[in-house]
């Protein structure tokens, strides 16, 4: 049985390198967005955003061209990313394709649904899709490209139901931002004011999410509040496995590949060859 291993090995090596590289190969359909239909911020062209450089480039254009204020306008700026990250993203859930992450894809289905649920900025925003958690990583990275300080807030119990937004510091206090519900900020005076407050002034805060979220929905995930450090991501340790994961995808086509050649009868013959070379001639 080794003998025959070590013989033909290259073979299951050199098939288990196809298992690996087919997935690249593998181009899946994107579904339509359903937010046409329930009139979310939506605008199809924006998908050319489709990494956080772009992004940024793309709300520093429309700031420039609003603001010609010779000092940085902070609240400005926040806006104007809060209506484009509105605007690139509806309501989804945005999942690794096979293509993207084929260890992520798997693992999200025979393991956990969250192994494969994108938290990359940047693999984010390849997609038209997503949930308030994804929406707003990307609004906080966009916000921590210009050094203005954001932090999440999570509302209700992690295991549901609930619901993920952040507040932004500007003008001397954290300010709540929502770019998944598209919350009516102007039906109140008091708005785009601190979490803290809102506690406060429940009824308040109710009035934005009015036709967004129900209020026996509401008034129960409001009970249990969290915030996450000052400018840290919300999603460390799932951000490290779909990086590890996908950096895996590539190493495992080239591992496979070398295995290959090093097991070929070419590889193996050349092998004896200087192997016999070298042995000295006995007399």
């Amino acid at each position: 049985m080794f003998f025959w291993f070590k013989k033909y090995s290259f073979l299951l090596f050199g098939f288990i390198f196809l298992l690996t590289l087919l997935p690249f190969f593998i181009r899946e359909s994107d579904a339509s967005p359903k937010c046409l239909a329930n009139g979310e911020l939506f605008d199809p062209s924006l998908s050319r955003l489709n990494s956080l450089k772009k992004l940024t480039g793309y709300v520093d254009s429309l700031y420039r061209i609003q603001n010609q204020k010779n000092e940085f306008d902070t609240s400005a700026y926040v806006n104007i990313g809060s209506r484009v990250v509105k605007e690139k993203f509806c309501f989804g859930l945005s999942n690794y394709k096979v293509s993207e992450n084929w260890i992520a894809f798997i693992s999200g289905k025979i393991l956990w649904p969250h192994f494969a649920s994108i938290v990359i900025p940047d693999d984010i925003l390849k997609h038209s899709e997503g949930l308030c958690s994804q929406q707003t990583i990307v609004f906080m990275e966009l916000l921590k490209q210009k050094q203005i300080n954001v932090r999440a807030v999570g509302l209700g119990l992690n295991e549901g139901p609930g619901h993920f937004l952040c507040e932004v510091h500007y003008n001397n206090s954290w300010r709540l931002h929502d770019v998944t519900k598209e919350p009516h900020w102007n039906s109140i005076s008091n708005d785009h004011k601190s979490m803290d407050f809102y506690l406060l002034n429940k009824d308040s805060l109710y009035k934005v999410y009015h036709g967004k979220i129900a209020a026996p929905l509401f008034y129960k995930i409001i009970k249990t509040v969290r915030y996450g450090y000052p400018n840290d991501f919300p999603a460390k340790k799932m951000k490290a496995f779909h990086i590890a994961t996908k950096l895996l995808t590539y190493f495992l086509p080239l591992f496979f590949l070398l295995m290959t050649i090093r097991n070929s009868p070419f590889m193996q013959k050349r092998a004896r060859s200087i192997k016999t070379k070298g042995e000295p001639l006995v007399k």
